[in-house]
């Protein structure tokens, strides 16, 4: 099963929602929420494109610090001109002839 395509928007919402057009106010609202991220941190999160591995927490904090929902956060992208996403990485090495000799039924046990 191929994984869909998503888009991390943090940095879009913080601008429209909010008007924050950087990292500097969402630092104290992070630690009200319990999570202590330094400024490098935190500039990561947001500039991030893809979804980046994070606890569920911290997308719940996100949410309600951006008064948004999931969906608003992650987005995800259609492929272009109807075609399926490839999946990313090397395609497994498939052989060439038949894998079992045409007898192997046949064997005895």
């Amino acid at each position: 099963m191929l994984q869909p395509r998503c888009v991390w928007r943090l940095r879009e919402l913080m601008a429209v929602r909010r008007s924050w057009f950087n990292t500097t106010k969402l630092v104290p609202e992070l630690r009200r929420y319990g999570f202590d991220f330094d400024r490098s941190t935190v500039y990561r999160l947001v500039s991030a494109e893809q979804p980046p591995k994070i606890p569920l927490e911290l997308v719940v904090a996100l949410c309600k610090i951006l008064d948004c929902r999931f969906e608003d956060l992650v987005t995800e992208v259609e492929p272009e001109n109807g075609e399926r996403p490839r999946p990313r990485g090397a395609a497994p090495a498939m052989p060439e002839g038949p894998v079992l000799s045409g007898d192997f039924f046949d064997a005895e046990s």
